[in-house]
């Protein structure tokens, strides 16, 4: 008697066991059901990855006239904010990120247009200087694809220089009377040439190319010049780039020669 009434309690625990599988099974299917459905529900509203980071810690404010947190309008409506309660305000949150993401292009459009009419502005003075002095000592060879450079001949008397070097880069000026202080040589400019040949990023290899052409005379330096204040030469990458694209300490603390702008700091920290 005993026998079989156990057989028949296995039996029973068994089947409890396998309905407990499917019903687990069958709210997982459903729950992946729910979450794709939501995918598609957000991907229509025209959520991707790049509005995500846009919304951030936006939150919806008023479900009347859609105000969010981060703007970029606010709420004026008749009797204050509406608020949200349960409802997830997503196409709000969307619409606010797309309108910040809007505002924020076009900022980006007329900067690059006032960098650009700033260019212009400075292409177009280095050729009036060109043109009213024909024989001077500006060359003006704009480099780069964005022309923030031009190259600057300057003439050495025999003697001593008056300047600091770093890799190619002028690190100091000396102070008055120097001769590089007088003929306007300044920190940051960057030695392209020594007469006409075309120099390494060698400190010591410079000094003996400019010690040699010494003792013919004069020595002609070609300087690569950033046409627009606050532009710096990066050691690594060799271009002029603005400020902004440097780090505080890199311009403060290791200046030209040794600067590195934020791109190549950040490869020079994965290499090992």
């Amino acid at each position: 008697f005993l026998q079989p009434l156990s057989g028949l309690v296995s039996s029973s625990l068994a089947m409890s066991r396998a309905a407990a599988a499917q019903a687990a099974k069958a709210d997982q299917k459903a729950a992946i059901a729910q979450k794709n459905a939501e995918k598609e529900r957000l991907a229509a509203m025209g959520y991707n990855k790049t509005i995500k980071q846009a919304i951030g810690t936006d939150v919806l404010l008023c479900t009347q006239c859609g105000a969010t947190a981060l703007g970029p309008g606010k709420c004026e409506c008749p009797g204050g904010v509406r608020r949200p309660g349960d409802y997830d305000g997503m196409a709000e949150l969307i619409a606010a990120a797309k309108a910040r993401m809007a505002i924020k292009s076009a900022e980006d459009r007329q900067a690059s247009q006032a960098k650009q009419a700033g260019l212009h502005a400075a292409r177009s003075k280095a050729k009036e200087e060109r043109e009213l002095n024909p024989h001077g000592d500006l060359e003006a060879e704009f480099q780069g694809d964005d022309g923030v450079e031009c190259r600057q001949v300057v003439e050495f008397p025999v003697g001593k220089l008056g300047m600091d070097i770093e890799k190619t880069a002028i690190s100091k000026v000396s102070d008055a009377p120097s001769t590089a202080g007088e003929l306007g040589v300044q920190v940051g400019w960057v030695i392209y040439k020594v007469n006409d040949t075309v120099v390494e990023p060698n400190k010591q290899a410079i000094i003996k190319a400019v010690s040699s052409s010494m003792k013919l005379g004069p020595v002609r330096f070609t300087f690569r010049v950033p046409i627009i204040d606050g532009y710096h030469c990066c050691a690594t990458c060799d271009q002029f780039k603005e400020a902004a694209e440097f780090e505080e300490g890199e311009l403060e603390d290791k200046g030209p020669g040794k600067q590195l702008c934020t791109g190549c700091a950040e490869v020079a920290d994965m290499e090992f």
